[in-house]
């Protein structure tokens, strides 16, 4: 036979081929492939239907149930501050919301985060108030805390408010150092919250969940420590208001949280040393260093009154009843005129001490 010889598989194949058993097989082979698809898109969507009915039935249960457990709570942390890897947290510059605690009041932030006006450049002397909510002016306007009332009374000298809400010591320590070439303040007052200071001093979170800077003594040297500052839950939430509608996510965000999260500290109170620092670190630059005192405090006071110190005690019934006790407008202006005095007298007895050197 002259033609090549046909192998055996080709017979087979042309055998398969035109008998149309091909045709059947690869029909077999499609409806079983279309068959398994079917059943896997139904097991998927099947999963994602009961995944979505559990999350619908959590959701409601949360909602139902742990509403108070999973509050986010709105304050003036919550609507106007940002997490500050250093502080702990700060104000959004530029930021302006209306608060309802005691009464209706706005609050608005200027350009570098401060309640206050823009700061300017200025050749007049400085002084810097540094403090918590009672300097921040919780529950008064701008125009009714004490600083703008002593602005308003003294032309003549630069008053710059930097109190934030909520702050420790330690924190407005840390901030002092951050903004003094900023201002180069003659004058650095330090207005201690004696109801609440020591309590933050001596913890890296407050507030029911924001951490923050904290200090610690070891022999005569005192370390800050806890920086950069973990965020903390309150303020994930401060920075994902619309996703705080969902409390699944806000269950999820709170374990993530309690896992993650380091663990809560209460420290040995450090308020003394700190003061100490504060004061030696303002004498250092040239500047004098003022303590006034939101309540009398003995133990504090004798304190201060070795270490030679100044203080004012600005103890006054001129308080709001709740949302922490703050100064009325009129507790303002009783806390600025008694500001106001000590500067006299310490500006008549640094005349006199230099009339004596002369």
């Amino acid at each position: 036979m002259g033609g090549n010889p046909i192998k055996l598989e080709d017979q087979i194949r042309n055998t398969i081929k035109d008998s149309g058993l091909a045709t059947a097989v690869i029909e077999i082979f499609d409806r079983e492939i279309r068959s398994r698809r079917r059943k896997i898109l139904f097991k998927a969507a099947f999963f994602i239907l009961a995944l979505a009915a559990g999350a619908a039935l959590t959701e409601t249960a949360l909602r139902l149930f742990f509403k108070e457990q999973f509050s986010v709570m709105k304050d003036e942390r919550s609507l106007m501050y940002r997490y500050d890897r250093n502080l702990g947290w700060f104000p959004a510059p530029n930021s302006r919301e209306r608060l309802h605690a005691s009464r209706l009041i706005t609050a608005t932030h200027n350009s570098e985060g401060f309640r206050d006006s823009e700061f300017g450049y200025t050749d007049k002397p400085g002084i810097l108030f540094l403090g918590d909510s009672f300097v921040w002016g919780y529950d008064v306007e701008a125009s009714e805390r004490f600083t703008d009332k002593l602005r308003a009374r003294h032309s003549e000298w630069a008053i710059y408010n930097c109190g934030i809400s909520g702050y420790g010591t330690d924190q407005e320590y840390v901030l002092l150092q951050q903004i003094f070439d900023r201002f180069k303040p003659r004058v650095v007052f330090l207005m201690f919250c004696t109801e609440t200071d020591e309590i933050d001093n001596a913890s890296n979170m407050r507030y029911g969940g924001y951490y923050k800077p904290y200090c610690a003594v070891t022999g005569n040297r005192l370390e800050m420590k806890g920086t950069p500052v973990p965020q903390s839950e309150r303020a994930f939430w401060a920075e994902h208001e619309s996703l705080a509608q969902l409390y699944l996510a806000r269950l999820f965000v709170r374990i993530y949280f309690k896992v993650a999260g380091p663990r809560v500290l209460q420290n040995p109170n450090p308020t003394g040393p700190i003061l100490w620092d504060m004061y030696k670190y303002v004498r250092s630059k040239g500047a004098v260093f003022i303590v006034g005192l939101t309540r009398s405090q003995p133990a504090l006071e004798q304190f201060l009154t070795q270490v030679k110190i100044p203080y004012v005690d600005l103890t006054t019934p001129l308080r709001y009843e709740g949302f922490g006790s703050h100064w009325t407008p009129e507790g303002h202006t009783f806390v600025c005129e008694k500001i106001d005095l000590l500067f006299s007298k310490e500006n008549s007895g640094s005349r006199r001490r230099n009339k004596g050197e002369r």
